[in-house]
């Protein structure tokens, strides 16, 4: 596969006219070739075309996720996409037009501020072997391998291997974790099984609009205070429109006068004019 042919398939990748396993499988084979003859760089520019199509098949992958409504297996291929994305950065520079990689890594990041996930859960934890996984050699401060976490090597990127683990130092509640996994969920005391107490008004309210993991829209994030007006002509015993299933009264109706994030979705093709007190729509 000539090079020319593998940028014209990236660049047509929104259409989702072909699978992205089998080109990369194919790729696979071209690096292969590229890594027996010891071209380094040949064999490093597929690893970055192999890591456009993770990036898009994993974003592919979250945006199903969240329209089926499986909020944290969503949240999870968005930080995969983000990890990945952050990967490619490290050797290839993109701007608004290569490969939708600029719209993919907005829309991540917009959809991680309207997710109810606020707290994390960060480990200490003590290392106590590894290995490289280039050369599979033992690691450790005293004895390291030469090669470069990060770095590419044979058409793939150096990491380390956690073969040991020792004792957990300990654990904190963090609001901007490294590992975003790590959400903080309610357990069953009886059956034992994660209860999931978030509320994805906002998440659920998005993907009533958009159909298309390309489809293009924007996020505006404001500061405002709620009133009475928000609530029309709503009575105190109705159901909240948030979506919580208590009584307004019991619900959202307690915070008025309080501050909260207004999220204003910007959308191409509204296909109507519903809003919530949190969120609202506009035509793109």
């Amino acid at each position: 596969m000539k090079n020319e042919e593998i940028i014209r398939k990236l660049n047509d990748i929104s259409n989702q006219s072909f699978s992205l396993e089998d080109l990369k499988n194919e790729l696979q084979k071209v690096k292969e070739e590229f890594v027996k003859q010891n071209n380094q760089e040949s064999a490093k520019q597929i690893w970055i075309y192999q890591t456009i199509i993770d990036i898009h098949i994993s974003y592919r992958k979250a945006f199903s996720l969240l329209k089926d409504k499986k909020h944290y297996d969503g949240w999870c291929e968005l930080e995969r996409t983000e990890i990945e994305l952050g990967f490619l950065k490290k050797h290839f520079q993109y701007d608004k037009e290569c490969f939708y990689l600029f719209h993919i890594e907005k829309a991540v990041k917009n959809l991680q501020v309207i997710f109810p996930y606020r707290l994390f859960s960060s480990s200490e934890i003590l290392i106590e072997e590894a290995e490289c996984s280039v050369c599979n050699q033992r690691i450790s401060i005293r004895k390291p391998c030469g090669h470069i976490v990060g770095e590419i090597y044979n058409g793939e990127m150096c990491h380390r291997i956690v073969t040991k683990i020792g004792d957990i130092f300990g654990i904190a509640l963090v609001s901007n974790p490294e590992n975003k996994f790590a959400v903080l969920f309610l357990t069953d005391e009886k059956t034992g099984e994660r209860i999931d107490q978030y509320n994805y008004q906002a998440v659920n309210y998005l993907f009533g609009f958009i159909e298309n993991p390309y489809e293009q829209w924007d996020l505006e994030v404001t500061q405002r205070v709620i009133s009475e007006k928000e609530y029309g002509n709503i009575s105190r015993n109705d159901d909240c429109p948030c979506g919580s299933g208590k009584k307004i009264k019991k619900c959202c109706l307690e915070t008025i006068g309080k501050k909260y994030a207004h999220f204003e979705f910007i959308v191409k093709n509204p296909n109507n004019e519903t809003k919530f007190f949190n969120s609202t729509l506009k035509r793109k």
